[in-house]
């Protein structure tokens, strides 16, 4: 059922990012809305049916992420009325469910060690920062998209509605701040789950490498955007190339490389 709210949604948005019908706006946001609501309710059902935050299946994964992209976008909706984001963060929301429902899901209960409160901590953070790491990234395309049409001088149509490069970069400055937080917060409460259960906080895992590999990523654009002024085109590009890793690190580690880290 959300996948099919967040479809139609993201159809009324794509057809309103051509045709500029601002009542197609508003119901697709309404959709949107809706949706966002029912998708919350399946997670609690789900919640109450195993007994636990369904977090620990790459389908739970994939829906709680797109989920939360779901919550920032009406944030931004509600906050700064850019309804045109809408036709950027839906397609993005609709792949990740669609996926969601391609993987396994959880068949048994978890282990006991698996309810730990600390673990749905470690990938909850984790989580949420990819979340917003995916906004960065469609910031950054915007922002290429929009620099791009502004330099050729060609800012008509679908371009003169697209916000501001000034809004962009701030979006994407603010959500890399707090992606990266999150981020760091996973890698850290992860670390110490990792001591607590294995016995040693760093164990070469693929997914841990690659996790600590994007997290430098990241750093090292926040290092050169909060100390060097980095902005703009650059820092677009580098927030699309830190999600292609961030990508790899939360799908392809786990169906491409051996590791103990692995969703059930």
């Amino acid at each position: 059922m959300s996948l099919f709210g967040y479809t139609v949604s993201m159809i009324c948005f794509l057809i309103n990012l051509f045709t500029i019908h601002r009542t197609l706006l508003r119901i697709a946001t309404f959709i949107l809305f809706l949706t966002f609501w029912l998708h919350t309710a399946a997670i609690g059902f789900s919640w109450m049916r195993y007994g636990f935050f369904p977090l620990l299946s790459m389908e739970g994964s994939l829906s709680f992420v797109a989920w939360s992209l779901s919550l920032t976008y009406l944030i931004l909706f509600y906050r700064f009325n850019v309804g045109i984001l809408g036709a950027f963060f839906t397609p993005l929301i609709v792949s990740l469910l669609f996926l969601s429902r391609l993987v396994p899901g959880i068949a048994t209960p978890p282990r006991p060690s698996f309810r730990e409160l600390w673990l749905n901590l470690h990938i909850g953070l984790s989580l949420i920062g990819d979340a917003l790491l995916a906004v960065a990234f469609c910031a950054g395309i915007v922002y290429l998209l929009q620099e791009s049409q502004i330099k050729q001088k060609k800012t008509r149509g679908i371009f003169r509605r697209l916000p501001a490069l000034s809004f962009l970069d701030t979006l994407n400055y603010h959500a890399l701040i707090v992606g990266f937080v999150m981020l760091t917060l996973g890698l850290v409460s992860g670390s110490i789950y990792a001591q607590w259960v294995r016995g040693q906080f760093f164990s070469w895992d693929p997914k841990e490498i690659w996790s600590v590999l994007t997290w430098l990523v990241y750093a090292v654009l926040l290092y050169q955007r909060i100390t060097k002024g980095m902005r703009g085109r650059r820092a677009a590009w580098l927030s699309i190339i830190g999600f292609a890793c961030l990508l790899f690190t939360f799908l392809g580690v786990n169906y491409l490389l051996k590791g103990y880290h692995s969703f059930r």
